[in-house]
């Protein structure tokens, strides 16, 4: 079996406009091994005969072809098994590579032995000319862990912040081994399923590099199917993926004690975020939703987060719990 440096799993649903520019591109870094696996989520377009051509064409790359469609979470699960890269990327189909971000960030972890390397990224938004810089959230917290420098390596319990990093799988590259042997799964919904993800790879990474340059720009077209564009029942979804999300946390009873504030914390952030974006028709059910979630918070870690960490973020789970 060859040695590849880097393995591509990219999730790809009716991608048949840019799923063959995608992968060429990531076969064509020269400085890397690449290898690429796409899933095809059920497309009815002419994604699963092009992929299927790209992987007769080209012995780096591996299709796999999903009977139903279960979303990108899913997609991600089935592919990452197969990587045999030292390094993993998780990409979107529709995105923009970047790719001398994505070799600094590999050879990055070839020196540093760092667990996962999460980078800065850039958006076009709805149709827009230019593409612009990463969120202002995301921002502050890169400012604040790299300050003036190029890359910083930490560890999690030194800048639990990197939490609170919007739940995006496409700018962080995983040591494949590390997260192959700790069992890193996507989310099962359809939408909200990185949020599993993004805590899963920071909660069992022993070391994070933080590297300032933006390996991807991230394409959210208007009328399309991103998680942003979406304000009916799916978004009900959300409390599915926290759920998963703390059924990871329940488990590893020691994470979840160092990191009950940051976890809440999210929550109440996440929570916010989507109830601004909800149809009025699912909103009562989205409010029972969220009291049903916040009720599962261990009563030890209030406790913790009223008197030490922070009593602010007590009051409102006590709030939004009790409607």
């Amino acid at each position: 079996m060859e040695n590849f440096d880097l393995t591509a799993v990219i999730p790809a649903h009716n991608a048949a406009d840019t799923i063959t520019s995608l992968v060429e591109e990531f076969l064509s870094i020269s400085d890397l091994a690449v290898q690429v696996i796409v899933v095809d989520d059920a497309s009815s377009d002419d994604t699963p005969r092009l992929v299927q051509g790209l992987m007769d064409r080209h012995p780096e790359v591996l299709a796999i072809l999903q009977p139903t469609n279960g979303g990108a979470g899913v997609a991600r699960n089935v592919g990452f098994p197969a990587a045999t890269g030292r390094y993993t990327i998780f990409f979107d189909a529709d995105d923009q590579l970047h790719p001398d971000a994505l070799v600094a960030a590999v050879h990055e972890l070839d020196r540093g032995e760092q667990d996962v390397a999460i980078l800065k990224y850039r958006y076009v938004r709805g149709g827009q000319d230019t593409d612009v810089a990463m969120n202002s959230h995301d921002l502050n917290i890169f400012d604040k862990v790299l300050g003036s420098a190029s890359s910083r390596t930490v560890r999690l319990v030194d800048a639990p912040d990197l939490l609170h990093l919007t739940n995006y799988p496409w700018n962080k590259v995983v040591r494949t081994a590390t997260f192959q042997e700790s069992g890193l799964t996507f989310g099962s919904t359809t939408v909200h399923n990185d949020i599993l993800g993004h805590w899963h790879t920071l909660l069992f990474a022993d070391r994070i590099v933080l590297i300032s340059q933006e390996v991807c720009t991230h394409i959210v077209l208007a009328g399309g199917n991103n998680l942003t564009n979406r304000s009916s029942r799916d978004r009900l979804t959300l409390f599915d993926a926290l759920d998963e999300t703390y059924d990871l946390l329940v488990r590893n009873p020691a994470l979840r004690k160092r990191y009950a504030h940051i976890y809440w914390g999210s929550v109440i952030r996440v929570a916010g975020w989507a109830a601004a974006r909800v149809d009025q028709s699912v909103r009562d059910a989205f409010d029972a939703r969220l009291q049903e979630h916040l009720l599962r918070i261990n009563l030890a870690d209030f406790y913790n987060i009223q008197v030490r960490r922070a009593p602010s973020l007590a009051q409102t789970i006590v709030r939004k719990a009790m409607g």
